[in-house]
């Protein structure tokens, strides 16, 4: 069973003191360390490119990880609660593929945009239901159902761009806003501020450290435990879907494989945070900090002109030495 055993326990919910403590002060070093590292590598780029501390290359930057920080903040909900999903690469094509599909068969916007939304939302669901009730890991179920869309948006598509998409949807992701900031951008904003208000001022974000920490002294405090993670799933589902539109809005076209990488790169960015992959821990401020480093270490690598393969490398390093930090912790 998955409901209480003692609904008069909420004490297990509650972190030592001394406990509490110690990630806070894990927490603190971490982005202090990682604000650090974001400073030095801006000026290491800005005394050797004139361009890099131009108002214009900022928001640049700024534009270019909106996508990555909204997917990156569902990551984060989920690795919180020590869970994972490795389809989020593959959910964004999948989206997208469907939203341009009902933008060429000519039905109204805003129905372009909801119902992707809400498909994508119930593939999460779908995740989270697998990975709450199947006895394999969230790691093994999700790389399976990440195989699954991508070979649905491949057939659905042909394997085939499609463009002609609505020329107001095109345009959104370019249209300026307060301080000259695209949409996109004030997009990401939002959803950090909800991600972070979720994570600190509601119930549901406390089950999500509880889960992450100690699951089962979570399911004996009185949390559901399974359908918590239905539910998180499905809000990083939301998430997912939000971030394959604003990907094609950017692109003016949606793309059977748009979504590549992506899942990699939002546990790179939150890891760097400081949540660790076990969970109990972490925060959305980590997390922005650690999608602004890739943003800013791939901007760099365009400025200097070296190779984009050298992002994956870095990447690849980034994700090594967060966990191998996280895991001597």
């Amino acid at each position: 069973m998955d409901n209480t055993v003692d609904r008069k326990a909420p004490a297990a919910l509650k972190v030592p003191f001394n406990t509490r403590m110690r990630n806070e002060a894990r927490s603190r070093s971490t982005l202090i360390a990682l604000a650090g590292v974001l400073i030095l590598v801006m000026i290491f780029t800005g005394l050797q490119s004139d361009v890099f501390f131009t108002l214009k290359n900022f928001r640049n930057i700024l534009a270019q990880v909106s996508v990555l920080t909204v997917v990156a903040i569902g990551t984060t909900l989920l690795m919180v609660a020590g869970l994972i999903d490795l389809s989020i690469g593959s959910m964004i094509s999948l989206v997208g593929v469907v939203a341009g599909l009902l933008m060429v068969a000519g039905y109204p916007l805003w129905l372009a945009l909801l119902v992707p939304l809400l498909f994508a939302a119930a593939l999460g669901a779908g995740n989270g239901v697998l990975a709450a009730w199947s006895p394999s890991h969230p790691f093994v179920v999700t790389l399976g159902m990440s195989i699954l869309f991508q070979g649905v948006a491949i057939g659905l598509s042909d394997g085939k761009p499609i463009s002609g998409l609505y020329e107001q949807f095109n345009t959104l992701s370019r249209t300026n806003l307060f301080v000259g900031l695209p949409v996109p951008v004030w997009i990401a904003m939002g959803v950090a501020l909800i991600g972070a208000a979720i994570l600190n001022f509601t119930v549901f974000g406390r089950h999500l450290y509880s889960i992450g920490g100690n699951e089962q002294a979570a399911r004996l405090a009185g949390v559901r435990v399974r359908w918590t993670k239905v539910a998180v799933y499905s809000l990083n589902g939301l998430l997912v879907g939000l971030a394959a539109l604003m990907l094609s809005s950017r692109i003016s076209s949606a793309q059977p494989w748009m979504g590549q990488g992506y899942e990699l790169q939002a546990i790179a960015a939150v890891a760097v945070g400081g949540t660790p992959l076990a969970g109990g821990r972490g925060g959305i401020l980590g997390t922005l900090l650690g999608v602004l480093l890739l943003g800013v270490i791939s901007n760099a690598l365009n400025l200097l002109g070296i190779s984009g393969a050298f992002q994956y490398i870095l990447e690849g390093l980034v994700i090594v030495v967060a966990v191998m930090t996280q895991r001597r912790q």
